[in-house]
């Protein structure tokens, strides 16, 4: 529990506890040290500024507030932790980004009303102007609070900032919803199985301008003239190869569903961490809104639960949920699987 007779001149109206605050260290860093091995294992080099980075930004935050425990009447500390637990969200819903739009190409991108790779670049983008909002704000506001200056201009910009990424998160769980429930119910967007069909044409037009063709596996192969199958196969043969073809149809269509199963999973991590970062929103909205003295403001526990254990569920999920364990192991560093 914090110490309530070292809270004069405190900037929390509390001194932060310094049980909790190494116990977030070591969780954050613990899954920042495990991310960093999965990345490296499984080539995933879009988790290491992503996770791996908001996990570290986590880590100095907490580092910050340990640092208040100690004399919760340095500004320093206090400025410290504002900036940057206000930064660490951005980078876990980035990766919640892209994994949806890496799903959503595997799973039927005629079922999402945005294209997927709009998904990363579109709301990352209000990420970043949520970010400098909360930022420029959560300066002004920290350091009015320290000279005991009003903070009521500085903390409406900061207020604006977490509202503009609640919206936007709201939009990115509304699109990763209706997804679901089109994918599930198999009714794609007529504009976009019209647009998919129109990009699938230009790519063939452009195969067989190049003469190439694509097999079974849909991999680019170079056409022949002698490309034909030889008619003086004998009646055992046939069948031969017959069941060899349809053992391989069996073996593809168990791979494939087990392959779509997977995604399913990891869709499963995307909507919780989303919902982490949806949560730990409105507490600092609201939080905020009462502004410096109000009670979620002064009070510990709130901070506790509603940000800290919200970005460890939102960022540890994926230390479980992980594409490495569920998708097909990957060869290369390129792409993002």
């Amino acid at each position: 529990m914090s110490d309530d007779n070292h809270t004069d001149g405190s900037n929390y109206g509390y001194t932060p506890s310094p049980a909790w605050c190494l116990a977030f260290i070591v969780l954050f860093s613990v899954s920042a040290t495990v991310h960093s091995i999965q990345a490296f294992r499984y080539k995933y080099w879009i988790i290491y500024p992503t996770l791996v980075l908001g996990a570290l930004v986590e880590v100095l935050g907490w580092s910050g507030r340990y640092w208040s425990s100690q004399n919760v009447t340095l500004l320093t500390p206090f400025l410290m932790q504002i900036s940057t637990l206000i930064m660490a969200p951005v980078f876990f819903s980035a990766y919640d980004y892209v994994v949806l739009g890496m799903a959503i190409n595997r799973l039927g991108p005629q079922y999402s009303l945005l294209q997927p790779k709009y998904y990363f670049a579109t709301f990352i983008t209000a990420d970043i102007i949520s970010l400098v909002l909360q930022a420029i704000g959560g300066g002004k506001a920290s350091s009015s609070a320290a000279e005991g200056a009003p903070t009521q201009s500085a903390t409406n910009i900061m207020v604006a900032g977490i509202i503009f990424q609640l919206v936007s998160m709201g939009v990115f769980i509304g699109l990763g919803i209706d997804f679901l429930l089109r994918a599930t119910a198999e009714k794609p967007y007529a504009f976009r199985v019209r647009q998919i069909e129109r990009n699938n044409a230009k790519k063939a037009q452009k195969a067989m301008a190049t003469g190439e063709r694509k097999d079974s596996n849909g991999t680019l192969v170079p056409t022949s003239s002698d490309d034909t199958r030889v008619t003086g196969m004998n009646s055992t043969q046939e069948k031969t190869e017959g069941d060899l073809e349809a053992q391989k149809g069996h073996v593809s269509e168990e791979y494939e569903h087990q392959h779509i199963r997977a995604w399913w999973i990891l869709l499963i991590g995307v909507g919780i961490s989303s919902l982490m970062i949806l949560i730990r929103g409105i507490y600092r909205s609201i939080e905020l809104t009462q502004g410096w003295t109000g009670h979620l403001m002064t009070t510990e526990m709130y901070q506790n639960i509603l940000d800290a254990l919200m970005m460890l569920i939102a960022v540890g999920i994926y230390n479980f949920i992980h594409p490495g364990y569920l998708l097909p192991r990957k060869k290369t560093w390129k792409g993002y699987h």
